[in-house]
């Protein structure tokens, strides 16, 4: 399966999202988390709805997949002053995003950012794969068939005969 190289949203306002939804949730969030929750987000919604979410690949770093514009961007704001009334309008009401985020977060906002690094290490993990291939590097590109074909072991949808976009 191969996916075109068009996006629904900037990786930039989807982190963004999910850290004004964590806070509404109560749940605690840092720069590595907000990585790993994107990655979690990017790898469902490809699963999901056989498309990308974000302008931005998830690169392989030593820390697991990052986003590494996004992250730059955050590392330069005050995580704990987001809020979803700050991200774009059309964010808040996309009902896939919507549910995306809220599964990310219900199943994987109360894990911590190394809990989150470590889960995005296991062997047979896009990131695994990724590091392993020759001629690998630092900061390539976790493929999205890699991440499809993960997610796809994680994530049933209801009805496998339906084109999941509902």
């Amino acid at each position: 399966m191969t996916f075109p190289d068009t996006y629904r949203f900037k990786s930039v306002d989807v982190a963004k999202y999910i850290v004004g939804k964590a806070i509404e949730n109560g749940i605690v969030v840092n720069i590595t988390k907000v990585q790993k929750l994107l990655y979690i987000a990017y790898g469902i919604y490809l699963r999901v709805y056989n498309e990308r979410l974000t302008d931005e690949h998830p690169q392989a770093w030593p820390y697991g997949p990052v986003f590494p514009t996004t992250r730059n961007r955050l590392l330069k704001e005050n995580l704990m002053t987001i809020t979803t009334a700050s991200c774009p309008k059309e964010l808040q009401d996309d009902a896939r995003l919507n549910k995306v985020v809220d599964f990310t977060l219900a199943h994987f906002g109360a894990w911590t950012a190394g809990q989150l690094t470590e889960w995005s290490h296991r062997d047979g993990s896009p990131w695994y794969y990724a590091t392993q291939t020759q001629d690998f590097d630092w900061g390539d590109q976790i493929p999205d068939v890699s991440i499809y074909n993960y997610f796809k072991t994680l994530i049933t949808i209801k009805s496998e005969g339906e084109d999941g976009k509902n």
